[in-house]
């Protein structure tokens, strides 16, 4: 005789709760992105586009820019007070930044803690060492995605130089968000809440 079958009340409550769990997941990491480019403070940056394609994604624009590039007296600042903790490989650093005399925001002071006041965005340091001459910070704002149809022009758009721009909305943390890409303060393009 087959012995009978025993109920496992838990697994249907199981994966509910697994699946609300991973929804809610995805939805704070999608509001906090949204919450930035909402509330965010606005600077602009000049930019220097390229053009590659990511499988998963789709296309999108490279964006480089001349505040990546730490040198000079900020760098020297930076690396004066640097411990042996701070020296290594993805390194935190804050960038202020302050409006130029033409409109674009440029990096004014660097350092290690996040400063009180001022419009600050937090970069990463691929490596840091008290020996370093240049320094390439990665803000997490250097792709701009955008669909099939709206690419080609773009990517035309950015060979004639006509996209030199880029507007970042930066959470209270540091946290940089791509709002928009214009041209001489026209918006060509807008970067959607969702």
């Amino acid at each position: 005789m087959a012995e009978p079958v025993r109920k496992k009340p838990f697994v249907i409550p199981a994966a509910i709760a697994a699946t609300a769990v991973l929804c809610a997941i995805l939805a704070w990491m999608i509001e906090s992105r949204a919450q930035i480019l909402r509330e965010g403070t606005e600077i602009v940056l000049k930019s220097e586009p390229v053009d590659p394609r990511d499988l998963l994604r789709g296309r999108y624009v490279v964006l480089t820019y001349p505040a990546r590039q730490i040198t000079g007296e900020m760098l020297t600042d930076l690396t004066a007070g640097m411990g042996a903790r701070d020296r290594g490989r993805d390194v935190p650093v804050y960038v202020t930044f302050e409006p130029g005399p033409d409109g674009h925001h440029r990096p004014v002071s660097a350092s290690l803690a996040k400063p009180d006041e001022g419009i600050v965005l937090r970069g990463i340091a691929p490596y840091l060492d008290g020996r370093t001459q240049t320094l390439f910070l990665d803000y997490g704002i250097g792709r701009f995605y955008t669909n099939e149809h709206r690419a080609p022009e773009l990517e035309a758009r950015m060979r004639a130089g006509e996209l030199t721009e880029i507007v970042i909305a930066v959470g209270a943390d540091g946290t940089g968000q791509i709002k928009a890409l214009r041209q001489a303060g026209e918006t060509i393009v807008t970067e959607p809440l969702y």
